[in-house]
């Protein structure tokens, strides 16, 4: 229940979504004096949600403890969270990705160049419409086209999300004696991950990827003020994981 609650929710927070509800009042009510400041609200939420200045400081808020590089020692296994294969729209002879290919490409490097012995690689499918396909089971192949063996690569192929995730991998770890380990996902999604993965009283290193937010600060320029599509992309993101966050609390996962 919580996982289709979730899917739900999140919905019908994401900016668009917001504009919408209050364009749908708008109508209703459009003889009404109140019409002028749903529609004011509306016209901010837009706004806000698509500005850089906006957008990047709620980047800051997820990205910002996990800034600093990471000293790297050797591990027992390196944890992939999936979350950046589009199950949607599979096609049978390739796999179509999306903007956080770069879990999958790291988690693959770190065991390449003998950082981890292993690559856990956990997820099945979070869409509400497709439960029975699996990212991890997908990716598994793709992880030895770039130079894995079988005995290197360990999946779990049956979470829906990052908190079974981190149920279904402890699992694995203590069924395998597995004692370091290295947590790799996208930065604006650690800090929700390490918390679960605590939860299961794990304590995994982190190697975050996926940077949405520039290395050094950068002065505010005019332009950060003017809306952008991408903007409202990365604003409706970060608002997913906040609200993710906030949700996790609640439910008491971490």
């Amino acid at each position: 229940m919580f996982f289709v609650l979730s899917k739900v929710v999140g919905w019908l927070v994401y900016p668009l979504s917001v504009c919408f509800f209050l364009g749908v009042l708008i109508a209703i009510f459009y003889r009404r004096r109140a019409m002028r400041w749903l529609l004011v609200a509306m016209v901010l939420c837009l706004y806000g949600a698509s500005a850089r200045v906006v957008a990047e400081w709620l980047v800051g808020c997820l990205e910002g403890p996990y800034q600093a590089p990471v000293a790297l020692q050797h591990y027992d296994v390196a944890i992939v969270l999936t979350g950046m294969v589009r199950l949607d729209i599979q096609r049978p002879d390739y796999i179509e990705f999306n903007g956080h290919v770069d879990r999958i490409l790291a988690g693959i490097s770190l065991v390449k160049r003998g950082v981890a012995d292993k690559l856990l690689i956990t997820g099945g499918s979070g869409l509400l419409a497709y439960p029975w396909l699996s990212e991890a089971k997908q990716l598994r192949p793709f992880a030895r086209e770039l130079g894995l063996t079988d005995e290197q690569i360990l999946t779990e192929e049956h979470s829906r999300n990052t908190y079974e995730n981190a149920l279904y991998s402890a699992e694995i770890i203590r069924q395998q004696g597995f004692q370091k380990l290295l947590l790799v996902t996208s930065a604006f999604h650690m800090r929700r991950s390490v918390g679960v993965f605590h939860r299961q009283g794990l304590y995994p290193d982190l190697y975050p990827v996926d940077f949405f937010s520039p290395l050094a600060a950068q002065r505010i320029r005019l332009s950060d003020f003017f809306p952008s599509a991408h903007m409202l992309s990365t604003t409706t993101l970060m608002v997913h994981e906040l609200l993710g966050v906030a949700m996790y609390r609640v439910q008491g996962y971490y």
